[in-house]
């Protein structure tokens, strides 16, 4: 009882400081180049959803349950209760659950136990329904609101043109022209901005979406990570006694004609 207590509780509080990163991350998550903002935030995912895969593979329903319950209500403290937060995490838990039945059936009905497919497709579920989450959050962020009220640039998207500017222009002509990167910086925003006038109001959603589909993109790296993980705290587990792994007959049905 203990061992499931303790995986249960390390479980949700690996959730409770993953929300507390990444907050500050959401409210302006383009900022790639800042890796001190986002290191943290996908430090934590990667424990979190390696511990949470773990705790569906080995504890019963109710503790599983528990964990999943545990990660929405944290994320509805920190991100409020509102409509399109509230479809967000009912989305995200659906997700959860076929999460939780892929990795139990994965677990249980195989003639040999075999980690990384019991765990892999419970884990890439599990970081869709974050990503859901996450974008869902962005969604309703105060920079995304008013920029589409304002009719303005994202903060983030401005420092992305900057970059893809400052590297398309270099050095050197840079040296030769000190104010061609700022002119040519503003004169693209400013293009941009006019370009998008019409359909500012669509902003958060597209931006909401775009992100969910490069988080969706880069997955493959954390859901990998995230299973050498859990691998390593199972193997401790296993050889600390903890876990054990039984061998028991097993009938089937086959069909005769």
């Amino acid at each position: 009882m203990t061992k499931k207590i303790l995986l249960a509780g390390t479980t949700c509080a690996l959730s409770l400081f993953f929300w507390l990163k990444a907050k500050p991350w959401i409210a302006d998550p383009l900022r790639f180049q800042e890796v001190d903002v986002w290191l943290w935030p996908v430090v934590m995912l990667i424990a979190y959803t390696a511990l949470l895969a773990l705790s569906l593979l080995l504890l019963p329903k109710l503790y599983k349950l528990l964990a999943i319950f545990f990660n929405l209500a944290i994320f509805l403290i920190f991100f409020g209760v509102d409509q399109v937060i509230l479809a967000g995490a009912g989305l995200a838990f659906l997700i959860q659950l076929s999460a939780v039945k892929a990795v139990q059936n994965a677990g249980e009905n195989s003639l040999r136990f075999k980690f990384v497919p019991a765990l892999k497709s419970g884990i890439s579920r599990l970081l869709t329904s974050v990503f859901i989450l996450i974008s869902f959050a962005y969604f309703l962020s105060p920079g995304v609101q008013a920029s589409a009220q304002n009719k303005e640039l994202p903060q983030g998207i401005r420092k992305t043109i900057q970059i893809v500017v400052g590297n398309y222009i270099g050095e050197n002509l840079e040296i030769q022209n000190p104010r061609l990167k700022a002119e040519t910086n503003n004169y693209i925003i400013s293009q941009v901005t006019t370009f998008l006038q019409p359909y500012f109001k669509f902003l958060p959603p597209i931006l909401a979406f775009g992100l969910f589909l490069i988080l969706q993109g880069i997955s493959v790296v954390f859901v990998w990570l995230a299973v050498l993980l859990a691998f390593i705290v199972f193997w401790i587990l296993k050889m600390r006694g903890l876990v054990k792994i039984e061998k028991k007959p097993m009938e089937a049905e086959i069909i005769n004609f």
